[in-house]
C-alpha cells in the first residue's frame, strides 16, 4: 500500500471518529422537540458536524503522516544490516546456474569445480556493495505537517481540537491569558442579534447553531413542555412561547425581554459575591434560566450559586449544580419543573430514556430529568462561548 494511501485511510478514520463524537453533542438541543421538529433541527446541525469531521481528518492525517514517516526512517536506518547476507545467499543460489557469466581466465588456474566456484565467489565479494537509493521521507513529513498546519490555522474547530490535547493545552492556556477575548460589558450582552446572550440562549433553545446560523425551529415550532396541555407556538431565537408576531417581531421581543432581566441578575450575583464580569459563563446560564423557566428559578439562582461557591464548587460543576438546585421549591423542598416533567414523561422524547429506571415522579426521577436538560443547555452555552473565543 502506498504511503499517501495510508495517510488518507488514517485521516478518514479520524474524520469518522471526531464526527461521530461531535454529532450527539450538536443534536442535544433537538431532543426535547416533537419528532418532526426534532428531525429538522438535527438536519440543521450538519454544518457543525461537518466542520468537526474536517478537523478530525486534518488532525488524524497529520498524526498518521508523522507516525508512518518516523517508522520509515527507523526501518531504513536499520535495514542494511542483512544486505551482505542476502546478497551472499543469492550468489550461492545463482553462481553455478549463471555459469555463462564466469570469467574464462579462471579455468587456467582452477583444477576443480570447487576451486572455480571459490574463485568466482571471492571475485564477487571483492566488488563494492551496491548502494540502495533511499527516499527522503523527512521531506514528505515536513510537507505534510506544513500543509496540515496551514489548514488548521484557517479552521477554528481544528484549532480548538488540537488545543485540547494534553501536550499542547498548557501552552495554549498561557497564550489565551493574553489573547482570549474579554467578555463584553454586561449591559451589552443582549444588545442585538449578534450579541453573546442571543447566541447562547438561541443555541440552548435549538433555534441557532453554535456559529449563529438559524435552524428551522426559529421560524416556529410547538413547545414540547405542553404546560397546561396547551400546544403553544414558539418563534424567535428565545422561543417566545406563543407571544405571536412575525419572526422579526419575535426576535425583537426576545431581545427586549432578555434585556429587562440583565441588570437584576447582575446585581443579585454581585450581592452573593459573584461579580458577573468575573463569572460570565455562570451569568449567561442564569440568564438562560430566566428565559427557560418560571421567574422563581432565575430569582433564586444567584443565591444558590453563591452558597455553592462558598462550598468550593467551581467551573462546570458550579454551573450545572446551580441550574439543577435552582428548581428546588423552597416551600416543599422538592425539585419542581412542570414543563420538563411533561417532556420526561413522554416516551417519544429522548429525555424519557434517562429517567425510566426510576419510580415515576420520585426525587431521583425529578433530579435525573432536570439534570439531563440543564446539562444539555449548559453544554450548548459553553460551545458558543468557545466558538466566539470567550472561553478556552
Amino acid at each position: 500500500m502506498k504511503f499517501h494511501h495510508k495517510i488518507l485511510i488514517g485521516a478518514s478514520i479520524g474524520a469518522i471518529a471526531i464526527g461521530a463524537i461531535n454529532h450527539p453533542i450538536n443534536v442535544m438541543p433537538c431532543q426535547l422537540l416533537s419528532p418532526g421538529a426534532k428531525q429538522m433541527c438535527e438536519l440543521a446541525t450538519i454544518p457543525d458536524t461537518a466542520a468537526a469531521a474536517k478537523s478530525g481528518f486534518v488532525l488524524a492525517g497529520t498524526l498518521t503522516a508523522i507516525g508512518l514517516g518516523l517508522f520509515a526512517i527507523k526501518k531504513s536506518s536499520g535495514g542494511n544490516h542483512n544486505l551482505i547476507g542476502n546478497l551472499t545467499a543469492s550468489w550461492n543460489e545463482n553462481c553455478l546456474v549463471d555459469h555463462h557469466n564466469l570469467n574464462p581466465d579462471s579455468f587456467n588456474s582452477a583444477n576443480t569445480v570447487g576451486e572455480l566456484y571459490a574463485q568466482q565467489l571471492m571475485e564477487r565479494l571483492a566488488q563494492p556493495l551496491p548502494v540502495k537509493s533511499e527516499f527522503r521521507w523527512n521531506w514528505l513529513i515536513y510537507g505534510a505537517v506544513g500543509i496540515a498546519s496551514a489548514i488548521a490555522i484557517s479552521n477554528p474547530t481544528t484549532l480548538q481540537t488540537i488545543a485540547q490535547t494534553p501536550i499542547v493545552k498548557p501552552t495554549v492556556n498561557a497564550i489565551h491569558q493574553v489573547t482570549y477575548r474579554t467578555p463584553p460589558a454586561i449591559a451589552d450582552v443582549a444588545k442585538n442579534m449578534d450579541s453573546i446572550a442571543a447566541l447562547a440562549i438561541g443555541h440552548a433553545e435549538g433555534n441557532m447553531t453554535a456559529s449563529g446560523q438559524y435552524t428551522s425551529l426559529i421560524h416556529g415550532h410547538i413547545d414540547p413542555s405542553l404546560i397546561g396541555g396547551r400546544r403553544v407556538l414558539n418563534q424567535g431565537w428565545c422561543s417566545n412561547y406563543g407571544r405571536g408576531g412575525t419572526l422579526e417581531e419575535a426576535n425583537k421581543g426576545c431581545l427586549e425581554r432578555t434585556q429587562s432581566r440583565v441588570n437584576l441578575i447582575a446585581s443579585r450575583m454581585e450581592k452573593h459575591g459573584l461579580p458577573p464580569e468575573q463569572h460570565f459563563e455562570l451569568f449567561l446560564n442564569i440568564l438562560d434560566l430566566w428565559n427557560q423557566a418560571s421567574p422563581r428559578v432565575s430569582d433564586v439562582a444567584p443565591k444558590v450559586a453563591g452558597d455553592l461557591h462558598k462550598k468550593e464548587l467551581r467551573g462546570e460543576d458550579l454551573i450545572l449544580t446551580t441550574r439543577v438546585e435552582s428548581f428546588r421549591d423552597e416551600t416543599t423542598g422538592q425539585l419542581s419543573a412542570g414543563g420538563l416533567f411533561n417532556i420526561c414523561s413522554n416516551p417519544r422524547n429522548q429525555a424519557h430514556d434517562f429517567v425510566k429506571s426510576y419510580p415515576h415522579k420520585s426525587e431521583q426521577w425529578r433530579f435525573a430529568c432536570i439534570r439531563w436538560d440543564q446539562n444539555r443547555r449548559a453544554t450548548a452555552i459553553r460551545n458558543v462561548l468557545k466558538y466566539r473565543g470567550y472561553l478556552r
